[in-house]
């Protein structure tokens, strides 16, 4: 929240947010017997780059590495800012759910609408972030995912190994957040990791998300 020096109820509650940074930072100084590196997840700019100035200002107060924010073919707002942040501090991403909740992987998309067990379907109705976010009534959602899903077919690839592929393929990305229920997903997540995508795929890439620009945002 940002100050407005016409509204002082703001300005406290913009201190009060700052104070629980620093806070954050000495519980952390005190713990680093205990863990070796720190870092962020679904931050800001302004945030990082608060916590950043903090750790400068206090040589006891640990320094983030990283910041874990949401980074896949449907969700490319990192790199708004907060990628420009990163690279000058050298601050690495751990992109999370690189399949969009599954929906990279196409298995919405097939006739019987996805296996019964697969998180949209299994959590339907109890999982408001996620539906929001992933909400496969979303037109946009669904007409980028087709033409990515298109793009991997014109070129021989599992959409899996497209979707992970192209998050690895981020030069600020030091690793993927993924969750599998079954050995088969882990193992399509993991050969995935050893495509290289061609400077054609990435153009490709580049114009369908000029048209539809982070629809899981």
């Amino acid at each position: 929240m940002f100050p407005c020096l016409e509204k002082p109820s703001t300005i406290q509650s913009d201190n009060s947010h700052l104070s629980q940074l620093r806070s954050n930072l000495m519980l952390l100084a005190e713990l680093l017997m205990l863990i070796r590196y720190i870092g962020l997840s679904n931050e800001t700019p302004y945030g990082v780059m608060k916590f950043l100035h903090f750790a400068e200002n206090n040589v006891h107060y640990p320094k983030i590495i990283s910041v874990q924010n949401s980074y896949s073919l449907l969700c490319r707002t990192f790199d708004s800012g907060m990628a420009e942040c990163c690279h000058h501090e050298r601050i690495y991403v751990l992109g999370y759910s690189p399949l969009a909740m599954g929906i990279l992987s196409g298995k919405y998309f097939a006739s019987d609408g996805a296996p019964s067990d697969a998180r949209l379907n299994l959590f339907k109705g109890r999982y408001s972030e996620g539906e929001s976010r992933y909400s496969l009534a979303r037109n946009t959602l669904k007409l980028a995912t087709m033409e990515y899903l298109g793009i991997a077919e014109k070129y021989g690839l599992h959409p899996v190994s497209l979707a992970i592929a192209f998050v690895l393929n981020h030069p600020l990305v030091a690793s993927t957040v993924f969750g599998v229920t079954k050995s088969w997903q882990l193992e399509e997540v993991i050969s995935a990791c050893n495509v290289e995508l061609t400077s054609e795929i990435i153009v490709d890439i580049n114009k369908i998300h000029a048209k539809f620009p982070n629809p899981c945002p």
